[in-house]
């Protein structure tokens, strides 16, 4: 089995049941799970074919894209804070059909916001790609929160496969079931096909380096979470702005953000003392030249952190040492 397999359906089941979900259906990569979910929605008749989606400003541009590709259109709002809030909902989701919530930099978009979008009989799906194994404030794990949401496995993911890969997570069967007929050209066999779907599959190589990670998943994100909370301990630099203390909770800590006024002197002098740093992301997706046609709008917020955002060291195999010595540089700025 170069495709397929027991590798993949065993990695499918492990994920499942580790997330809280019925059904998982493995994926060529990130975006196409969401593209996917988008399609099989429109395919089912939850969604119209041309579905206004809102979806916040400040996310990475596959978000965007992912729901392009699915023949809809991109609402962006405003964020008020790093992540969707109701009050960043509230303007505008009379105006659309769906919502996309995106849990960036690992930190979960709060169960009330999820409660809100059904309050309001509005689908709310999410882009989990950064947040694989945070759990809510109730409990519920990633992935189990929304109608489906979408995992990216690229090798820097907390859970990271060794080349491609993504996966979506449900618990409504007949979405997963139309999800992989379109992952797999639509077909209802091998010649008959009843769907326009696309190839977009996981290899059962990357499905066992996946079940060989997840076992280890939890202590990682452990060790994520105990550099972030060093870091805000010791951190005492009014030059650099860290999130709200309530960001620590329910968070898988895929990325730890800072934000700085003038970031290319503040990555230069970084660098200048050994510490890679990176940012995440440069240009928000509205201000991107593929996105012509929302050029014009503003969104205040989200082109702040945007613009000011660092993302620095934070993952499982950082030493006491070098989480003292990121602490000394910072503070010295």
């Amino acid at each position: 089995h170069y495709i397929g397999g027991k590798y993949v359906e065993r990695f499918e089941q492990q994920f499942g049941n580790y997330c809280g979900v019925d059904k998982v259906v493995s994926t060529g990569n990130g975006l196409d799970a969401l593209t996917l979910i988008l399609l099989a929605e429109k395919e089912l008749g939850n969604l119209p074919p041309n579905a206004k989606v809102l979806v916040p400003a400040h996310t990475y541009i596959a978000t965007f894209l992912s729901i392009v590709h699915a023949g809809m259109q991109p609402v962006p709002v405003d964020v008020n804070n790093l992540v969707l809030s109701v009050n960043d909902l509230k303007s505008q989701i009379a105006k659309v059909d769906a919502v996309i919530a995106v849990d960036l930099y690992g930190k979960l978009v709060g169960d009330e916001v999820y409660a809100f979008a059904k309050a309001e009989q509005k689908p709310i799906y999410c882009d989990s790609a950064q947040s694989h194994g945070a759990i809510s404030s109730s409990g519920n794990r990633s992935g189990s929160i929304a109608r489906a949401s979408a995992f990216s496995f690229y090798p820097t993911k907390n859970l990271g496969a060794l080349g491609d890969g993504g996966a979506i997570t449900t618990k409504d069967h007949l979405l997963a079931a139309m999800a992989r007929k379109l992952a797999n050209y639509g077909r209802d066999n091998r010649f008959l096909n009843s769907a326009k779907g696309v190839n977009s599959r996981l290899d059962p190589l990357q499905a066992a380096f996946l079940s060989n990670r997840l076992a280890q998943l939890d202590s990682d994100n452990n060790k994520r979470l105990l550099v972030a909370q060093f870091y805000y301990h010791h951190f005492k630099n009014d030059h650099v702005t860290l999130a709200d203390r309530e960001f620590l909770n329910h968070n898988a800590w895929h990325v730890f953000p800072v934000f700085v006024a003038d970031r290319e002197h503040f990555q230069n002098y970084m660098l200048e003392n050994g510490i890679e740093t990176n940012v995440h992301y440069p240009v928000p997706p509205h201000q991107q030249e593929a996105f012509k046609e929302l050029n014009d709008l503003n969104f205040p917020q989200a082109e702040r952190l945007h613009r000011t955002e660092v993302s620095l060291p934070c993952h499982p195999l950082m030493s006491p040492t070098e989480m003292e010595y990121v602490v000394k540089v910072v503070n010295n700025y």
